[in-house]
């Protein structure tokens, strides 16, 4: 028997996989499709479906798979401001809530690399893009809010008695996320109420509200065994991380910036070489599950209530991942 769902109850946080990102249009789908398939085997509350210039399969198809293959799992949808307009969010979302009866999550996103950004030609600077997404945000979900016509005067959109036909019931209204580490994503965060997600870091978290944490994660029953994994799939390779530093220059974001300025001062646990090597999009979380629960249930402890995880779409991965969450919820509500 699987284990039950995590649920809204605030006894579990909501724990989402990442859609996997590969370039390899012969493994790109199945690997999806393996993602979607074993968050819901496990328990997770659903799959997070990125956005992007180099995304070979649009986060809406990838969000309508989990939502047709699964009668529980709930998608958290990536959406950016450059690459649809907040009318078309809001219809989408719409469209999947009536469809399959069942709440989704926004993930919304102010960037991606600077050639991406500048292919579209968005020349943005980077705190104005936090506030673009503030008031893109504040549409979407004014949007999906309401039967009553939406107009907007704002700097960046301007609407005139918009209205969805079927917003939804508001039981059902999608919940914002907002990717990011920087103060404007903050602010942008609580404009909106929304989740927001932060790259895991190896310091104690700081109490805050809604937020989220995001990571890659290996576990097994120990440090040694999760290790020899960690290892066999990310050799160490100084070539590839000395290219991993120079393509800084082709991003702003905070957190990439970060992973370059905590080599050798994190906890064993904490690793971020495969990110710096350009081989993971996030820092790694390595250990048996005695040696990640009590960091996970810290985090609980301090205001998360979702954990984002990227996992080799692999039933060993997903089934520690789920062992581990279920373990730091325990220990955060003193049940261990």
């Amino acid at each position: 028997m699987p284990p039950p769902p995590y649920g809204d109850d605030g006894s579990h946080p909501w724990t989402f996989a990442i859609s996997p990102r590969n370039h390899d249009p012969d493994r790109a789908w199945p690997e999806i499709d393996a993602t979607v398939r074993l968050a819901d085997a496990h328990g997770f509350t659903g799959v997070l479906a990125h956005t992007g210039n180099d995304t070979l399969v649009d986060p809406w198809l990838v969000g309508q798979h989990a939502l047709a293959v699964s009668d529980r799992l709930r998608p958290l949808v990536a959406v950016n401001p450059v690459y649809h307009h907040p009318f078309a969010v809001a219809q989408l979302a719409a469209s999947l809530t009536y469809r399959y009866g069942r709440r989704l999550f926004l993930n919304f996103v102010a960037g991606t690399s600077t050639p991406d950004r500048l292919a579209l030609g968005d020349e943005t600077e980077h705190d104005r893009r936090y506030a673009r997404l503030a008031e893109y945000g504040r549409i979407v979900l004014d949007l999906l809010g309401s039967p009553t016509p939406v107009t907007v005067d704002g700097e960046f959109y301007r609407m005139r008695g918009a209205r969805l036909r079927l917003p939804g019931p508001p039981e059902l209204r999608p919940i914002g996320f907002v990717a990011g580490q920087s103060p404007a994503a903050e602010t942008c965060a609580e404009a909106l109420r929304a989740v927001r997600i932060r790259m895991f870091g190896p310091e104690e978290p700081k109490p805050g509200h809604l937020l989220g944490a995001y990571a890659a994660l290996i576990v097994r029953e120990t440090d040694e065994e999760a290790w020899r994994v960690a290892l066999r799939r990310y050799p160490p390779d100084t070539e590839l991380e000395a290219a991993g530093s120079a393509a800084l220059r082709y991003t702003d974001a905070v957190w990439r910036h970060q992973a370059f300025q905590q080599v050798g001062a994190a906890p064993s646990w904490f690793w971020t070489a495969p990110m710096r090597s350009m081989r993971a999009d996030c820092p790694f979380l390595v250990g048996g599950v005695e040696t990640l629960a009590p960091v996970l249930a810290g985090q609980l402890a301090a205001g998360t209530v979702a954990f984002v995880l990227d996992l080799a779409p692999e039933e060993p991965d997903f089934a520690w991942a789920a062992r581990l969450t279920r373990r730091a919820a325990e220990l955060a509500h003193g049940a261990g």
